[in-house]
């Protein structure tokens, strides 16, 4: 027969036990929730954190990227401006070596230094008011392995502006020098003068178009056997006195100049000549026992000697295009 006493106990035991195991997988199931949240979290952080660092990362390089292309775009500036400004400065120089040519040479006889500039030049001829001839040069030059062109005028004259007078032959000037030269006698000096000899005597004169003599000058046939009416000198005698030996002929322009007070002399021997012109600056005694022959010829040809031209840019007349 069935024990109700036992059944009860059974009955009122039961639900108890229920409950506690309830209690238990439900702490349980809060653990592994929370474990699988943090767990969950982490994973987010660690994917927050890689995909900031992926951004990060994709900064960097986007701003590496950025600073190498800027850093070979500047190179690449900076090599051409190198470049141009070589080849800029290779055409001032050949500029330069054309305008230097042009001074003694008729200009289609022009050597180029650098074959990679090709030139044109134009030339144009007037004459000064007292006959005295000047060419304009309008120089072209372009550098064959860039854009580079380069323009610029120059004038090429006499350094003996005027010749001079038949009165400043026989007389005199205290401004000769202004006269012939457009320089005062305290300005002028030899480095007026393009391929000007300066000697302290005239013993053995070398084959020049220009002396200039500090001190006492003594001519003989040797010493200007180089000059005739085609090939005149020019003679600047500074401080000191003249003598020509017998048997000289000089053919051109003799000036004295003196800047220290003292009277000097010249002294034309018998058998001897000046053609062309003996002038000074200051009072000298002149001694002539042979032949002064004032020659507009001689003075003209003189004046037209290339190795006493000059030349000059014109200001303002310099362009250039890149």
């Amino acid at each position: 027969m069935f024990n109700s006493a036992l059944l009860n106990s059974i009955l009122l035991t039961r639900p108890l036990l229920t409950r506690s195991s309830l209690t238990r997988f439900s702490l349980k199931s809060i653990a592994d929730t929370m474990k699988m949240v943090s767990a969950y979290r982490r994973k987010q952080q660690g994917l927050f954190i890689i995909s900031s660092v992926l951004v990060l990362l994709s900064i960097a390089a986007f701003t590496l990227t950025s600073v190498t292309v800027a850093v070979s775009d500047f190179q690449a500036v900076q090599d051409a401006l190198g470049v141009t400004q070589e080849r800029y400065l290779d055409t001032k120089k050949e500029m330069r070596n054309i305008s230097s040519q042009l001074r003694t040479q008729p200009h289609n006889t022009v050597a180029l230094g650098n074959t990679s500039i090709a030139h044109t030049i134009v030339s144009s001829v007037y004459h000064g008011s007292e006959a005295q001839t000047v060419k304009a040069f309008d120089i072209t030059l372009h550098h064959a392995k860039s854009n580079t062109k380069v323009k610029q005028r120059f004038l090429r004259y006499p350094s003996l502006i005027k010749i001079p007078t038949t009165l400043q032959a026989t007389t005199p000037d205290t401004h000769l020098t202004q006269w012939l030269f457009n320089r005062s006698a305290s300005a002028l000096v030899p480095t007026y003068f393009p391929l000007s000899v300066v000697a302290s005597s005239c013993t053995d004169l070398d084959e020049a178009t220009m002396h200039w003599i500090n001190g006492d000058c003594e001519l003989n046939k040797n010493d200007v056997e180089h000059s005739s009416s085609v090939n005149p000198m020019l003679l600047i005698i500074k401080n000191g006195h003249l003598t020509v030996l017998g048997g000289t002929s000089f053919y051109g322009v003799i000036i004295l100049l003196s800047d220290d007070g003292i009277v000097y002399s010249a002294t034309v021997k018998h058998g001897a000549s000046i053609n062309g012109a003996l002038t000074s600056s200051h009072t000298i005694t002149v001694q002539n026992d042979g032949a002064l022959t004032y020659s507009p010829h001689v003075l003209r040809t003189l004046q037209q000697a290339p190795k006493l031209a000059k030349i000059i840019a014109v200001p303002g007349s310099w362009h250039a295009q890149f």
